[in-house]
Protein backbone atom coordinates (compact mmCIF):
# COMPACT_ATOMS: atom_id res chain seq x y z
CA UNK A 1 0.00 0.00 0.00
CA UNK A 2 2.83 2.39 0.83
CA UNK A 3 4.39 1.83 -2.60
CA UNK A 4 1.01 2.32 -4.26
CA UNK A 5 0.53 5.57 -2.35
CA UNK A 6 3.91 6.86 -3.48
CA UNK A 7 3.36 5.68 -7.05
CA UNK A 8 0.00 7.42 -7.20
CA UNK A 9 1.51 10.78 -6.20
CA UNK A 10 0.18 10.87 -2.62
CA UNK A 11 3.27 12.55 -1.17
CA UNK A 12 3.08 15.15 -3.92
CA UNK A 13 -0.45 16.11 -2.94
CA UNK A 14 0.46 16.25 0.74
CA UNK A 15 3.55 18.31 -0.06
CA UNK A 16 1.66 20.75 -2.27
CA UNK A 17 -1.11 21.21 0.32
CA UNK A 18 1.52 21.69 3.03
CA UNK A 19 3.29 24.25 0.84
CA UNK A 20 0.01 26.11 0.30
CA UNK A 21 -0.72 26.11 4.03
CA UNK A 22 2.83 27.22 4.81
CA UNK A 23 2.66 30.02 2.25
CA UNK A 24 -0.66 31.29 3.58
CA UNK A 25 0.52 31.08 7.18
CA UNK A 26 3.91 32.63 6.51
CA UNK A 27 2.55 35.66 4.69
CA UNK A 28 -0.33 36.08 7.16
CA UNK A 29 2.25 36.63 9.92
CA UNK A 30 3.57 39.75 8.16
CA UNK A 31 1.32 42.05 10.19
CA UNK A 32 3.24 45.22 9.32
CA UNK A 33 2.10 45.00 5.70
CA UNK A 34 3.28 43.36 2.49
CA UNK A 35 5.67 45.13 0.20
CA UNK A 36 4.80 45.22 -3.48
CA UNK A 37 7.33 42.47 -4.16
CA UNK A 38 6.00 40.32 -1.31
CA UNK A 39 2.47 40.67 -2.65
CA UNK A 40 3.60 39.59 -6.12
CA UNK A 41 5.50 36.64 -4.65
CA UNK A 42 2.49 35.59 -2.55
CA UNK A 43 0.08 35.72 -5.48
CA UNK A 44 2.57 33.89 -7.70
CA UNK A 45 3.12 31.14 -5.12
CA UNK A 46 -0.59 30.62 -4.43
CA UNK A 47 -1.46 30.62 -8.13
CA UNK A 48 1.44 28.36 -9.07
CA UNK A 49 0.86 25.86 -6.27
CA UNK A 50 -2.89 25.77 -7.03
CA UNK A 51 -2.14 25.01 -10.68
CA UNK A 52 0.35 22.31 -9.70
CA UNK A 53 -2.24 20.85 -7.32
CA UNK A 54 -4.77 20.71 -10.14
CA UNK A 55 -2.26 19.02 -12.41
CA UNK A 56 -1.46 16.54 -9.65
CA UNK A 57 -5.18 15.74 -9.37
CA UNK A 58 -5.39 15.10 -13.09
CA UNK A 59 -2.32 12.85 -13.04
CA UNK A 60 -3.53 10.90 -10.01
CA UNK A 61 -7.03 10.41 -11.40
CA UNK A 62 -5.48 9.17 -14.64
CA UNK A 63 -3.40 6.65 -12.68
CA UNK A 64 -6.44 5.52 -10.70
CA UNK A 65 -8.32 4.93 -13.96
CA UNK A 66 -5.37 3.00 -15.40
CA UNK A 67 -5.49 0.70 -12.38
CA UNK A 68 -9.27 0.15 -12.33
CA UNK A 69 -9.84 -0.35 -16.05
CA UNK A 70 -8.41 -3.89 -15.97
CA UNK A 71 -10.95 -4.90 -13.33
CA UNK A 72 -13.73 -3.41 -15.44
CA UNK A 73 -12.49 -5.17 -18.58
CA UNK A 74 -12.27 -8.48 -16.70
CA UNK A 75 -15.71 -8.21 -15.13
CA UNK A 76 -17.82 -8.91 -18.25
CA UNK A 77 -17.87 -9.42 -22.00
CA UNK A 78 -18.23 -6.18 -23.95
CA UNK A 79 -18.65 -5.00 -27.48
CA UNK A 80 -15.41 -3.89 -29.01
CA UNK A 81 -16.48 -0.22 -28.91
CA UNK A 82 -17.26 -0.47 -25.18
CA UNK A 83 -14.01 -2.36 -24.62
CA UNK A 84 -12.08 0.51 -26.22
CA UNK A 85 -13.92 3.14 -24.14
CA UNK A 86 -13.15 1.30 -20.90
CA UNK A 87 -9.56 0.75 -21.99
CA UNK A 88 -9.21 4.50 -22.52
CA UNK A 89 -11.19 5.58 -19.45
CA UNK A 90 -8.14 7.45 -18.16
CA UNK A 91 -9.22 10.02 -20.76
CA UNK A 92 -12.13 12.21 -19.65
CA UNK A 93 -13.45 12.15 -23.19
CA UNK A 94 -13.81 8.37 -22.95
CA UNK A 95 -15.42 8.70 -19.51
CA UNK A 96 -17.95 11.15 -20.93
CA UNK A 97 -18.60 8.80 -23.84
CA UNK A 98 -19.27 5.92 -21.41
CA UNK A 99 -21.63 8.13 -19.43
CA UNK A 100 -23.41 9.21 -22.60
CA UNK A 101 -23.83 5.94 -24.50
CA UNK A 102 -23.39 3.30 -21.80
CA UNK A 103 -27.15 2.92 -21.36
CA UNK A 104 -28.53 -0.61 -21.70
CA UNK A 105 -31.40 -1.08 -24.07
CA UNK A 106 -34.72 -1.94 -22.54
CA UNK A 107 -34.06 -0.25 -19.18
CA UNK A 108 -34.89 3.26 -17.98
CA UNK A 109 -32.26 3.44 -15.26
CA UNK A 110 -28.55 4.04 -15.91
CA UNK A 111 -26.07 1.23 -16.10
CA UNK A 112 -23.30 0.69 -13.58
CA UNK A 113 -20.80 1.97 -16.12
CA UNK A 114 -22.75 5.21 -16.51
CA UNK A 115 -23.04 5.71 -12.74
CA UNK A 116 -19.33 5.06 -12.20
CA UNK A 117 -18.34 7.38 -15.05
CA UNK A 118 -20.62 10.13 -13.72
CA UNK A 119 -19.27 9.75 -10.17
CA UNK A 120 -15.72 9.73 -11.46
CA UNK A 121 -16.17 12.99 -13.38
CA UNK A 122 -18.10 14.54 -10.48
CA UNK A 123 -15.33 13.76 -7.99
CA UNK A 124 -12.75 15.26 -10.32
CA UNK A 125 -14.82 18.41 -10.76
CA UNK A 126 -15.39 18.71 -7.00
CA UNK A 127 -11.67 18.38 -6.35
CA UNK A 128 -10.89 21.18 -8.80
CA UNK A 129 -13.69 23.35 -7.43
CA UNK A 130 -12.23 22.92 -3.93
CA UNK A 131 -8.88 24.04 -5.26
CA UNK A 132 -10.52 27.08 -6.82
CA UNK A 133 -12.43 27.79 -3.59
CA UNK A 134 -9.12 28.01 -1.79
CA UNK A 135 -8.81 31.49 -3.25
CA UNK A 136 -11.93 32.52 -1.33
CA UNK A 137 -10.50 31.48 2.03
CA UNK A 138 -8.05 34.36 2.21
CA UNK A 139 -8.10 38.04 1.42
CA UNK A 140 -5.55 40.81 1.16
CA UNK A 141 -6.98 43.60 3.30
CA UNK A 142 -5.86 46.97 4.56
CA UNK A 143 -4.40 46.75 8.05
CA UNK A 144 -6.22 48.57 10.84
CA UNK A 145 -3.01 48.85 12.86
CA UNK A 146 -0.05 49.37 10.55
CA UNK A 147 0.78 51.43 7.48
CA UNK A 148 3.39 50.80 4.82
CA UNK A 149 6.23 53.32 4.83
CA UNK A 150 8.37 54.17 1.82
CA UNK A 151 10.06 57.18 0.32
CA UNK A 152 7.64 59.47 -1.42
CA UNK A 153 5.37 62.43 -0.99
CA UNK A 154 3.77 63.01 2.40
CA UNK A 155 1.12 65.46 3.54
CA UNK A 156 2.39 67.37 6.59
CA UNK A 157 1.04 70.27 8.64
CA UNK A 158 1.85 73.64 7.08
CA UNK A 159 2.93 75.77 10.05
CA UNK A 160 3.84 78.85 8.02
CA UNK A 161 0.40 80.31 8.71
CA UNK A 162 -2.62 79.57 10.90
CA UNK A 163 -6.01 79.37 9.26
CA UNK A 164 -9.29 77.56 9.65
CA UNK A 165 -8.71 76.00 6.23
CA UNK A 166 -5.95 75.74 3.62
CA UNK A 167 -5.56 78.95 1.62
CA UNK A 168 -4.45 79.50 -1.99
CA UNK A 169 -0.87 80.61 -2.28
CA UNK A 170 0.16 79.03 1.00
CA UNK A 171 -1.28 81.82 3.16
CA UNK A 172 1.31 84.35 2.01
CA UNK A 173 0.88 87.69 3.86
CA UNK A 174 -2.18 86.34 5.67
CA UNK A 175 -3.48 89.01 8.09
CA UNK A 176 -2.10 88.48 11.59
CA UNK A 177 -5.43 89.10 13.34
CA UNK A 178 -7.05 86.42 11.20
CA UNK A 179 -4.32 84.02 12.30
CA UNK A 180 -4.93 84.92 15.96
CA UNK A 181 -8.66 84.29 15.53
CA UNK A 182 -7.93 80.95 13.83
CA UNK A 183 -5.59 79.93 16.68
CA UNK A 184 -8.38 80.59 19.18
CA UNK A 185 -10.91 78.76 16.99
CA UNK A 186 -8.70 75.65 16.73
CA UNK A 187 -8.13 75.79 20.48
CA UNK A 188 -11.88 75.69 21.09
CA UNK A 189 -12.18 72.74 18.69
CA UNK A 190 -9.48 70.87 20.62
CA UNK A 191 -10.48 71.93 24.12
CA UNK A 192 -11.99 68.53 24.94
CA UNK A 193 -9.25 66.39 23.42
CA UNK A 194 -7.93 63.81 25.86
CA UNK A 195 -4.60 64.62 27.49
CA UNK A 196 -2.17 61.70 27.79
CA UNK A 197 0.80 61.75 30.21
CA UNK A 198 3.73 60.58 28.11
CA UNK A 199 7.49 61.00 27.72
CA UNK A 200 8.79 62.69 24.60
CA UNK A 201 10.70 59.53 23.69
CA UNK A 202 7.49 57.49 23.64
CA UNK A 203 6.24 57.60 20.06
CA UNK A 204 2.89 55.97 20.83
CA UNK A 205 0.17 58.25 19.52
CA UNK A 206 -3.55 58.68 20.03
CA UNK A 207 -6.18 60.16 17.77
CA UNK A 208 -7.07 63.82 18.50
CA UNK A 209 -4.85 63.98 21.55
CA UNK A 210 -2.67 66.23 23.65
CA UNK A 211 0.34 65.10 25.63
CA UNK A 212 1.76 66.28 28.92
CA UNK A 213 5.12 65.47 30.46
CA UNK A 214 4.97 63.12 33.46
CA UNK A 215 5.82 65.99 35.83
CA UNK A 216 3.28 68.33 34.20
CA UNK A 217 5.89 70.99 33.45
CA UNK A 218 5.00 71.26 29.76
CA UNK A 219 2.44 70.11 27.22
CA UNK A 220 3.31 69.01 23.72
CA UNK A 221 1.83 67.72 20.49
CA UNK A 222 3.22 65.01 18.21
CA UNK A 223 2.50 65.62 14.54
CA UNK A 224 0.78 63.02 12.38
CA UNK A 225 1.70 62.82 8.69
CA UNK A 226 -0.78 61.64 6.06
CA UNK A 227 -0.71 60.00 2.67
CA UNK A 228 -1.67 62.25 -0.22
CA UNK A 229 -5.18 60.79 -0.30
CA UNK A 230 -5.30 61.12 3.53
CA UNK A 231 -6.34 57.48 3.92
CA UNK A 232 -3.18 56.44 5.76
CA UNK A 233 -1.20 58.15 8.47
CA UNK A 234 2.05 57.74 10.35
CA UNK A 235 2.99 59.16 13.71
CA UNK A 236 6.04 61.36 13.25
CA UNK A 237 8.84 62.03 15.69
CA UNK A 238 8.30 65.77 15.34
CA UNK A 239 6.93 67.47 18.43
CA UNK A 240 6.23 71.03 19.52
CA UNK A 241 5.82 72.04 23.15
CA UNK A 242 4.07 74.71 25.20
CA UNK A 243 5.58 75.82 28.52
CA UNK A 244 3.68 78.29 30.70
CA UNK A 245 4.08 79.78 34.14
CA UNK A 246 1.55 81.90 36.02
CA UNK A 247 1.57 84.16 39.05
CA UNK A 248 -1.48 85.47 40.86
CA UNK A 249 -2.12 89.21 41.25
CA UNK A 250 -4.32 90.84 43.87
CA UNK A 251 -7.55 92.44 42.65
CA UNK A 252 -8.18 95.68 44.58
CA UNK A 253 -11.30 96.90 42.78
CA UNK A 254 -13.85 95.44 40.41
CA UNK A 255 -13.93 91.92 39.12
CA UNK A 256 -17.66 91.45 39.74
CA UNK A 257 -18.73 91.80 36.09
CA UNK A 258 -20.02 95.33 36.74
CA UNK A 259 -22.27 94.38 39.64
CA UNK A 260 -20.19 96.01 42.37
CA UNK A 261 -20.86 99.69 41.57
CA UNK A 262 -23.48 102.02 40.15
CA UNK A 263 -20.86 104.40 38.75
CA UNK A 264 -21.09 104.11 34.96
CA UNK A 265 -17.43 105.06 34.60
CA UNK A 266 -16.31 102.25 36.92
CA UNK A 267 -18.73 99.45 35.97
CA UNK A 268 -16.12 97.42 34.06
CA UNK A 269 -13.03 98.87 35.70
CA UNK A 270 -10.66 96.39 37.30
CA UNK A 271 -7.73 97.43 39.45
CA UNK A 272 -4.97 95.16 40.71
CA UNK A 273 -1.51 95.00 42.24
CA UNK A 274 1.15 92.74 40.73
CA UNK A 275 3.63 90.58 42.60
CA UNK A 276 6.09 93.50 42.68
CA UNK A 277 3.60 95.85 44.33
CA UNK A 278 2.87 97.87 41.20
CA UNK A 279 -0.70 99.05 40.65
CA UNK A 280 -2.58 98.67 37.37
CA UNK A 281 -6.08 99.19 36.05
CA UNK A 282 -7.99 98.36 32.90
CA UNK A 283 -11.51 98.40 31.56
CA UNK A 284 -12.58 94.82 30.94
CA UNK A 285 -16.09 94.65 29.51
CA UNK A 286 -16.14 91.13 28.08
CA UNK A 287 -16.97 89.53 31.43
CA UNK A 288 -19.61 87.37 33.10
CA UNK A 289 -20.07 86.38 36.71
CA UNK A 290 -18.40 83.10 37.60
CA UNK A 291 -16.56 82.94 34.30
CA UNK A 292 -12.98 83.64 33.25
CA UNK A 293 -11.89 86.29 30.78
CA UNK A 294 -8.63 85.42 29.05
CA UNK A 295 -6.59 88.36 27.74
CA UNK A 296 -3.67 88.00 25.34
CA UNK A 297 -1.20 90.84 24.83
CA UNK A 298 -0.34 91.70 21.22
CA UNK A 299 2.84 93.48 22.34
CA UNK A 300 4.11 90.81 24.69
CA UNK A 301 7.60 91.53 26.00
CA UNK A 302 8.48 88.09 27.38
CA UNK A 303 10.73 87.13 24.47
CA UNK A 304 10.43 85.42 21.07
CA UNK A 305 7.73 82.79 20.66
CA UNK A 306 6.21 83.90 23.98
CA UNK A 307 2.83 85.49 24.72
CA UNK A 308 1.74 87.30 27.88
CA UNK A 309 -1.74 86.38 29.09
CA UNK A 310 -3.99 87.68 31.85
CA UNK A 311 -6.80 85.56 33.28
CA UNK A 312 -9.57 87.32 35.23
CA UNK A 313 -12.07 85.32 37.26
CA UNK A 314 -15.19 87.42 37.76
CA UNK A 315 -16.80 86.66 41.11
CA UNK A 316 -20.36 85.40 41.43
CA UNK A 317 -20.44 85.51 45.26
CA UNK A 318 -21.04 81.75 45.48
CA UNK A 319 -19.15 79.85 48.13
CA UNK A 320 -20.20 76.47 46.75
CA UNK A 321 -21.71 75.21 43.53
CA UNK A 322 -25.51 74.74 43.59
CA UNK A 323 -26.28 71.04 43.57
CA UNK A 324 -26.59 69.65 40.05
CA UNK A 325 -26.04 73.02 38.36
CA UNK A 326 -22.34 72.62 37.47
CA UNK A 327 -21.96 76.37 38.05
CA UNK A 328 -18.47 77.17 39.37
CA UNK A 329 -18.30 78.91 42.73
CA UNK A 330 -16.13 82.04 42.53
CA UNK A 331 -16.61 83.89 45.84
CA UNK A 332 -14.04 86.62 45.08
CA UNK A 333 -12.43 87.95 41.91
CA UNK A 334 -8.98 86.61 41.07
CA UNK A 335 -6.38 87.55 38.46
CA UNK A 336 -3.35 85.71 37.07
CA UNK A 337 -0.55 86.77 34.75
CA UNK A 338 0.99 84.07 32.59
CA UNK A 339 3.84 83.73 30.13
CA UNK A 340 3.45 80.94 27.58
CA UNK A 341 6.30 79.96 25.26
CA UNK A 342 5.91 77.66 22.25
CA UNK A 343 9.11 75.83 21.37
CA UNK A 344 10.55 74.93 18.02
CA UNK A 345 9.56 71.77 16.22
CA UNK A 346 11.93 68.97 17.19
CA UNK A 347 13.34 66.20 14.96
CA UNK A 348 12.62 68.05 11.72
CA UNK A 349 15.50 66.24 10.00
CA UNK A 350 14.57 62.68 11.01
CA UNK A 351 12.05 61.94 8.25
CA UNK A 352 14.46 62.76 5.42
CA UNK A 353 12.51 65.70 4.01
CA UNK A 354 14.27 67.52 1.18
CA UNK A 355 13.68 70.85 2.96
CA UNK A 356 13.30 70.30 6.73
CA UNK A 357 12.67 74.01 7.31
CA UNK A 358 9.23 73.57 5.71
CA UNK A 359 8.03 71.64 8.78
CA UNK A 360 9.33 74.19 11.30
CA UNK A 361 7.09 76.63 13.18
CA UNK A 362 8.05 80.27 12.55
CA UNK A 363 8.33 82.71 15.48
CA UNK A 364 5.20 84.70 14.56
CA UNK A 365 2.99 81.62 14.34
CA UNK A 366 4.49 80.32 17.60
CA UNK A 367 3.51 83.64 19.21
CA UNK A 368 -0.04 83.39 17.89
CA UNK A 369 -0.38 79.85 19.25
CA UNK A 370 1.15 80.79 22.59
CA UNK A 371 -1.60 83.37 23.16
CA UNK A 372 -4.36 81.33 21.50
CA UNK A 373 -6.52 81.19 24.64
CA UNK A 374 -6.79 84.99 24.77
CA UNK A 375 -7.10 86.00 21.12
CA UNK A 376 -10.28 87.12 19.41
CA UNK A 377 -8.75 88.54 16.24
CA UNK A 378 -10.38 91.88 17.10
CA UNK A 379 -8.04 94.74 18.00
CA UNK A 380 -9.01 96.89 20.97
CA UNK A 381 -8.79 100.67 20.60
CA UNK A 382 -6.23 102.10 23.02
CA UNK A 383 -5.08 98.69 24.28
CA UNK A 384 -2.84 95.85 23.19
CA UNK A 385 -5.06 93.31 24.92
CA UNK A 386 -7.72 91.13 23.33
CA UNK A 387 -10.44 89.68 25.52
CA UNK A 388 -11.75 86.15 25.09
CA UNK A 389 -14.60 84.68 27.10
CA UNK A 390 -15.71 81.04 26.95
CA UNK A 391 -19.43 80.74 27.52
CA UNK A 392 -21.08 77.85 29.30
CA UNK A 393 -19.79 74.80 31.11
CA UNK A 394 -16.17 74.48 30.04
CA UNK A 395 -12.95 73.63 31.81
CA UNK A 396 -11.66 77.07 30.82
CA UNK A 397 -14.09 78.58 33.35
CA UNK A 398 -12.45 76.98 36.41
CA UNK A 399 -13.80 77.18 39.98
CA UNK A 400 -12.62 79.84 42.40
CA UNK A 401 -10.20 77.62 44.30
CA UNK A 402 -7.75 76.91 41.46
CA UNK A 403 -4.03 77.50 41.72
CA UNK A 404 -1.58 79.28 39.47
CA UNK A 405 -0.25 75.92 38.26
CA UNK A 406 -3.75 74.90 37.22
CA UNK A 407 -4.19 78.13 35.25
CA UNK A 408 -0.83 77.49 33.55
CA UNK A 409 -1.97 73.96 32.65
CA UNK A 410 -5.13 75.38 31.07
CA UNK A 411 -3.08 77.81 28.98
CA UNK A 412 -0.73 75.07 27.77
CA UNK A 413 -3.50 72.57 27.07
CA UNK A 414 -5.41 75.14 25.00
CA UNK A 415 -2.35 75.92 22.89
CA UNK A 416 -1.51 72.26 22.29
CA UNK A 417 -5.18 71.47 21.60
CA UNK A 418 -5.15 74.15 18.89
CA UNK A 419 -2.16 72.50 17.19
CA UNK A 420 -3.70 69.04 17.50
CA UNK A 421 -7.05 70.14 16.06
CA UNK A 422 -5.46 72.01 13.17
CA UNK A 423 -3.21 69.07 12.28
CA UNK A 424 -5.92 66.44 12.53
CA UNK A 425 -9.11 68.16 11.44
CA UNK A 426 -8.46 70.10 8.27
CA UNK A 427 -5.87 72.77 8.94
CA UNK A 428 -3.33 73.91 6.34
CA UNK A 429 -1.11 71.17 4.88
CA UNK A 430 1.68 70.87 2.34
CA UNK A 431 3.13 67.94 0.42
CA UNK A 432 6.81 67.15 1.00
CA UNK A 433 9.02 64.33 -0.24
CA UNK A 434 10.51 62.24 2.55
CA UNK A 435 11.55 58.77 3.67
CA UNK A 436 8.36 57.84 5.52
CA UNK A 437 5.49 58.34 3.13
CA UNK A 438 2.56 56.30 4.51
CA UNK A 439 0.33 54.14 2.40
CA UNK A 440 -2.23 51.48 3.33
CA UNK A 441 -0.50 48.36 4.64
CA UNK A 442 -1.92 45.25 3.00
CA UNK A 443 -2.02 42.10 5.10
CA UNK A 444 -3.15 38.54 4.38
CA UNK A 445 -6.16 37.43 6.39
CA UNK A 446 -6.88 33.69 6.21
CA UNK A 447 -10.10 31.95 7.21
CA UNK A 448 -8.31 28.97 8.65
CA UNK A 449 -11.46 26.95 9.32
CA UNK A 450 -12.21 26.92 5.59
CA UNK A 451 -8.64 26.83 4.28
CA UNK A 452 -7.63 24.12 6.74
CA UNK A 453 -10.66 22.02 5.84
CA UNK A 454 -9.79 22.15 2.14
CA UNK A 455 -6.04 21.64 2.53
CA UNK A 456 -6.44 18.77 4.99
CA UNK A 457 -9.48 17.27 3.27
CA UNK A 458 -7.89 16.95 -0.16
CA UNK A 459 -5.07 14.53 0.86
CA UNK A 460 -7.44 12.65 3.16
CA UNK A 461 -10.06 12.08 0.46
CA UNK A 462 -7.32 11.15 -1.99
CA UNK A 463 -5.99 8.54 0.44
CA UNK A 464 -9.48 7.10 0.97
CA UNK A 465 -9.95 6.94 -2.79
CA UNK A 466 -6.62 5.18 -3.15
CA UNK A 467 -7.70 2.55 -0.63
CA UNK A 468 -10.88 1.96 -2.60
CA UNK A 469 -9.07 1.87 -5.95
CA UNK A 470 -6.46 -0.61 -4.71
CA UNK A 471 -9.12 -2.83 -3.14
CA UNK A 472 -11.22 -2.79 -6.31
CA UNK A 473 -8.44 -3.07 -8.89
CA UNK A 474 -6.38 -5.72 -7.07
CA UNK A 475 -8.81 -8.47 -8.14
CA UNK A 476 -7.42 -8.28 -11.67
CA UNK A 477 -3.88 -8.35 -12.98
CA UNK A 478 -2.91 -4.74 -13.68
CA UNK A 479 -0.84 -4.37 -16.83
CA UNK A 480 1.64 -1.60 -17.47
CA UNK A 481 -0.07 1.47 -19.00
CA UNK A 482 1.88 1.39 -22.26
CA UNK A 483 0.82 1.28 -25.90
CA UNK A 484 3.00 -1.78 -26.51
CA UNK A 485 1.20 -3.71 -23.76
CA UNK A 486 -2.21 -2.83 -25.21
CA UNK A 487 -1.03 -3.65 -28.74
CA UNK A 488 0.21 -7.06 -27.62
CA UNK A 489 -3.07 -7.73 -25.80
CA UNK A 490 -5.28 -6.81 -28.76
CA UNK A 491 -3.13 -8.41 -31.46
CA UNK A 492 -5.44 -11.45 -31.78
CA UNK A 493 -8.38 -9.15 -32.47
CA UNK A 494 -6.45 -7.33 -35.21
CA UNK A 495 -5.49 -10.66 -36.76
CA UNK A 496 -9.11 -11.69 -36.80
CA UNK A 497 -10.07 -8.53 -38.68
CA UNK A 498 -7.47 -9.17 -41.37
CA UNK A 499 -4.30 -7.69 -42.73
CA UNK A 500 -5.87 -4.29 -43.27
CA UNK A 501 -7.41 -4.24 -39.77
CA UNK A 502 -4.80 -1.93 -38.36
CA UNK A 503 -6.17 0.83 -40.57
CA UNK A 504 -9.79 0.38 -39.48
CA UNK A 505 -11.64 2.47 -36.98
CA UNK A 506 -13.18 0.64 -34.06
CA UNK A 507 -16.63 0.93 -35.63
CA UNK A 508 -15.34 -0.57 -38.88
CA UNK A 509 -13.75 -3.41 -36.93
CA UNK A 510 -17.02 -4.04 -35.09
CA UNK A 511 -18.87 -4.11 -38.39
CA UNK A 512 -16.47 -6.68 -39.86
CA UNK A 513 -16.45 -8.83 -36.71
CA UNK A 514 -20.23 -8.87 -36.52
CA UNK A 515 -22.82 -7.55 -34.05
CA UNK A 516 -22.44 -10.46 -31.65
CA UNK A 517 -18.69 -10.16 -31.21
CA UNK A 518 -17.92 -9.54 -27.52
CA UNK A 519 -14.65 -9.83 -25.66
CA UNK A 520 -13.26 -9.59 -22.13
CA UNK A 521 -9.86 -9.34 -20.50
CA UNK A 522 -8.96 -12.38 -18.43
CA UNK A 523 -6.98 -15.55 -17.84
CA UNK A 524 -7.15 -17.95 -20.77
CA UNK A 525 -8.29 -21.35 -19.47
CA UNK A 526 -5.65 -24.04 -19.69
CA UNK A 527 -6.39 -27.76 -19.16
CA UNK A 528 -2.96 -28.12 -17.58
CA UNK A 529 -3.72 -25.52 -14.89
CA UNK A 530 -3.45 -27.34 -11.53
CA UNK A 531 -5.83 -24.86 -9.86
CA UNK A 532 -5.93 -21.53 -8.07
CA UNK A 533 -3.87 -22.85 -5.18
CA UNK A 534 -0.80 -23.32 -7.39
CA UNK A 535 1.20 -20.09 -7.59
CA UNK A 536 4.04 -21.53 -9.69
CA UNK A 537 2.02 -22.32 -12.79
CA UNK A 538 2.44 -19.72 -15.57
CA UNK A 539 -0.96 -18.58 -16.82
CA UNK A 540 -1.75 -16.62 -19.97
CA UNK A 541 -3.45 -13.19 -19.96
CA UNK A 542 -5.44 -12.66 -23.10
CA UNK A 543 -8.52 -11.19 -24.73
CA UNK A 544 -11.17 -13.90 -24.46
CA UNK A 545 -14.11 -14.02 -26.85
CA UNK A 546 -17.57 -14.75 -25.50
CA UNK A 547 -18.08 -17.18 -28.37
CA UNK A 548 -15.36 -19.42 -26.93
CA UNK A 549 -17.95 -20.59 -24.43
CA UNK A 550 -16.08 -20.13 -21.18
CA UNK A 551 -19.15 -18.62 -19.60
CA UNK A 552 -19.66 -15.81 -17.09
CA UNK A 553 -16.52 -14.30 -15.56
CA UNK A 554 -16.61 -14.10 -11.78
CA UNK A 555 -14.19 -13.69 -8.87
CA UNK A 556 -10.66 -12.41 -8.80
CA UNK A 557 -7.78 -13.70 -10.84
CA UNK A 558 -5.66 -16.35 -9.08
CA UNK A 559 -2.33 -15.47 -7.57
CA UNK A 560 0.73 -16.66 -9.43
CA UNK A 561 2.85 -16.06 -12.50
CA UNK A 562 1.50 -14.69 -15.78
CA UNK A 563 2.72 -14.42 -19.32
Amino acid sequence: MDDDFKRQGGPWTVGICAALAGTMYGFSTIVTGLTRRQKYVYNALITGLSIVLGLAFAAQFKQYAEMMRWRFLASQYRKIQDFEDVLGCDSYRSALRIMWRGHRRGTWYPSKAQVLAACWILVFVVFNVCTALLGLTYSIDVSDTYVHLSRGETSVADLSYISSQPLPGGGLDYFSEFQKAAANLWGQVGQNFITHPQDLDDVEAHRNARYVSPDGSFYYYRFVDLSLDQKANVVSRRTVSSTASCVEYTVTFGGYAGLNTQDADLVYSVQWVDDQGNSFSDTISNVATGETTWMANSSSACGPRCAQILALQSANNLTSSPEGSRISAVPTPRLWACNNTVGRVTNTDVAGFDDPSRVDLPDDQAFYLAGAIGWTGIETVGSDLQYSLFNGDTRYNPPGNVTADHIAALVMSFTVGAMSASDGLGGPRINLTGDVSPSPAQVVNVKWADAGGILAGIPFVQFVMLLGVVWFASKAIILEPSYMTVAHLLYPVIQKVGKDGCLFTVDEMAERLGPGYRIAYGVRPDPADPGRHDTTFVRDLDVIEESEGHGYIRGSMPEGRYD
